[in-house]
């Protein structure tokens, strides 16, 4: 099957409020297959941001090209496709929620794009029965928790007709019931209904349930792997100015003092699991 989203050699140059040219993706090559569920992570500045904007065609690239479903984002025609099928959610809820009542929002989006009134129904209904929030279909959006309200705009997607959703550190804002709500619910979606996730985050507990983790650095792509491959490369991310997982740490010091500790440790589990072996 053809990738999903797949970019050759893009960059995103823009002009600062110092009228600096500033270069915030240079030469990005990557793809994202049917049914991944991708993390990309970054310090801040690194790009993650912008490239997840790129992923729907909110940003253009200067250089270079980005395909979506094999649509090309410079063509102004192919727009609104991309759209429909490439969801987005960012990271306050709020700024996303349009309509006074959850499931007028949810109904808003495949309403404009003329969707008729049963099948219109039958799309609110599925769409947030997926993401768990059917019992609040006639609740008010201001009176949810942001967990909920995140899942509201999830639905929003999934009634459009998205089969990928663009997540851009979704639960910065979230306490951590509201951060575990918004992980649990993709990866349903993900395992379940195959819905292709990209899920920028800076919180590295998340990343690790991904099936692939792409780690960002000054608008390039510094490495990219599987989590166990990632997280395992301790000195490189803190490098970066990311935190590897703790039990990934603990058992890369272990490692350099001498203790015979497995690569690839990183959960809490998987060190308990060597350490009482020894």
């Amino acid at each position: 099957m053809d990738p999903v989203i797949e970019t050759k050699g893009l960059t995103h140059v823009y002009i600062d409020a110092d009228n600096n040219q500033v270069t915030a993706l240079g030469g990005i090559e990557m793809q994202i297959e049917p049914g991944e569920f991708v993390a990309i992570i970054g310090a801040n500045g690194s790009g993650k941001s912008t490239l997840a904007r790129h992923f729907n065609a909110l940003l253009l690239p200067t250089e270079g090209n980005v395909r979506v479903h094999g649509l090309d984002t410079l063509e102004e025609d192919n727009l609104w496709k991309i759209r429909q099928n490439t969801g987005m959610v960012f990271q306050n809820p709020d700024n996303q929620i349009v309509a006074a009542v959850v499931e007028e929002d949810v109904a808003f989006g495949p309403e404009n794009i003329g969707v008729p009134a049963e099948e219109l129904k039958q799309r609110v209904e599925d769409a947030l029965r997926a993401v768990d929030m059917l019992e609040y279909r006639e609740h008010a959006p201001h009176l949810l928790s942001g967990g909920q309200k995140q899942r509201v705009a999830i639905a929003g997607t999934l009634a459009l007709g998205s089969d990928c959703i663009v997540l851009d550190e979704p639960t910065a804002m979230l306490d951590p019931k509201g951060r575990k709500e918004i992980l649990n619910t993709m990866r349903k979606l993900n395992k379940e209904q195959h819905i292709t996730v990209v899920y920028i985050t800076h919180f590295m507990t998340e990343a690790m349930q991904a099936d692939r983790v792409i780690v960002m650095s000054e608008g390039k792509i510094a490495f990219q792997g599987t989590p166990k491959e990632v997280f395992s490369r301790v000195d490189e991310l803190e490098t970066l100015g990311l935190e590897a997982p703790l039990a990934a740490k603990f058992a890369f010091e272990l490692r350099k003092s001498g203790a015979k500790i497995p690569d690839g440790i990183i959960t809490n589990e998987e060190l308990a699991d060597a350490l009482s072996s020894r």
